[in-house]
């Protein structure tokens, strides 16, 4: 293994177990995205896969494909949202890019970086699979391939089995 793979591995493993807070962030796509957000807490008991990207990234754009298979594959599970949140600050910037791409599941705007800061995402593309607790329960840096996917999936699987059944946001 590589120096830059092992230095790769260990930061993924020591961003795990740590969580998130509920999230209200612009939606860019979709059928009300005049002023329309996406907020998490309308989505109880939800697995979360963020991608996070910036628009100009050639590796981000390249697993576009991969982040929309991904959301087929769940379309029919609403526990689950998988979201891109991205980085760039002009919604002009987010209208070509989805003019581009067409993804089929939520494009948010996370100019400010608060749910990008939270995560301590410091390469792009990322993506992180949030259980229903905002506990961040898988996190990888790059282009997927096939067993990433996989990797994914299980750890989406394995989310979707977390016990959610009283607010974690109660005093």
């Amino acid at each position: 293994m590589t120096y830059l793979k092992l230095c790769l591995v260990t930061l993924m493993l020591s961003t795990l177990g740590f969580a998130v807070t509920p999230f209200t962030l612009p939606l860019m796509n979709g059928s009300a995205t005049d002023g329309a957000n996406f907020s998490s807490s309308t989505h109880p008991n939800t697995v979360f896969v963020v991608e996070a990207y910036f628009l100009d990234c050639p590796y981000c754009n390249d697993n576009a494909s991969n982040v929309d298979d991904l959301a087929s594959k769940y379309a029919s599970e609403p526990r689950v949202q998988v979201l891109d949140v991205g980085v760039d600050r002009t919604v002009s910037q987010y209208q070509q890019w989805i003019s581009r791409h067409h993804p089929n599941h939520p494009v948010l705007m996370d100019a400010k970086r608060a749910l990008i800061g939270q995560l301590g995402t410091s390469g792009y593309p990322s993506t992180y699979v949030i259980d229903c607790r905002y506990n961040v329960t898988k996190s990888t840096s790059g282009e997927w391939d096939g067993s990433m996917e996989n990797s994914l999936m299980s750890a989406i699987d394995a989310a979707l089995k977390t016990d959610c059944s009283t607010d974690i946001f109660e005093e």
